[in-house]
């Protein structure tokens, strides 16, 4: 296994790990979230206009393919957004959307170059493999401007979409059209969010279970009464791929033996 390799699988894993952890201290120590973020409202407050910085490099970075998936640049948004931007609204919004646009053409840039080759040697280190790939690709030349407006908002999509949207078929001129209103979207939303958790985190953080809970519960509803065909289309056709690379590597293993 290559150097590359290891490190996007010890980097996935971490992630993982870290994303769980973050998860049970929010269920079982609310009050250790509580004094984190009156520790980083202090900080927000403390550095002054840096926030300016931070709100353009944190919309640029989580924009970005692989990078977007592991900084929590949305997190940061929020707390900058809502501790600092309520009162530096134009300043913030709009470096919020300078980097949130520079950010997806940068990976639609190098999607355009690198998009097919690096999704076949390392996409399943990101959780994107064929099957993934594919159902991007589709999606992209179905539902264009709304898969890249409205992928902004999840954490998988957002760093990916553009990477992948040269490959569905989506010229650089309907890129940039989509990119500007996607941005100008995410930003705004974003840290009207930040605004209004930054008035009310206590409130959410005391309540956090049962918001958690109803989200899964939503999800789960829209999935099986919506998209239950389309799951169990995903399920086997990611299940087909799975087969296939446990062949390739059996095949790949017989042959390395086969040469001994």
């Amino acid at each position: 296994m290559s150097l590359t390799k290891i490190l996007a699988k010890i980097l996935t894993i971490s992630l993982a790990i870290l994303t769980f952890v973050i998860a049970l201290i929010s269920i079982f120590h609310a009050d250790w979230i509580k004094l984190a973020i009156l520790w980083i409202k202090d900080l927000i407050e403390h550095i002054g206009e840096w926030n300016y910085l931070i709100a353009f490099l944190s919309a640029l970075i989580e924009s970005l393919p692989v990078i977007g998936t592991v900084l929590p640049g949305m997190n940061i948004m929020i707390l900058v957004g809502g501790f600092f931007g309520r009162e530096h609204l134009p300043g913030v919004i709009s470096l919020a959307i300078i980097g949130a646009m520079m950010g997806n053409y940068i990976g639609y840039w190098l999607g355009a170059r690198y998009g097919h080759d690096f999704i076949e040697e390392y996409g399943d280190w990101f959780w994107i493999g064929k099957t993934e790939a594919r159902i991007l690709e589709n999606q992209t030349k179905k539902n264009g401007p709304w898969y890249v407006i409205l992928g902004k908002f999840n954490n998988f999509t957002r760093a990916f979409v553009p990477f992948i949207a040269w490959s569905g078929g989506m010229n650089e001129k309907k890129f940039w059209l989509y990119n500007t209103l996607w941005s100008i979207l995410w930003a705004c939303t974003i840290i009207g969010i930040g605004i209004f958790f930054a008035k009310n985190y206590e409130i959410i953080l005391d309540n956090l279970e049962k918001i958690m809970l109803a989200i899964i519960v939503c999800f789960a509803l829209y999935t099986y009464f919506f998209r239950r065909e389309q799951f169990k289309d995903y399920m086997k056709a990611k299940e087909e791929e799975i087969r296939e690379k446990i062949e390739k590597k059996e095949q790949k293993q017989k042959e390395k033996s086969s040469s001994l």
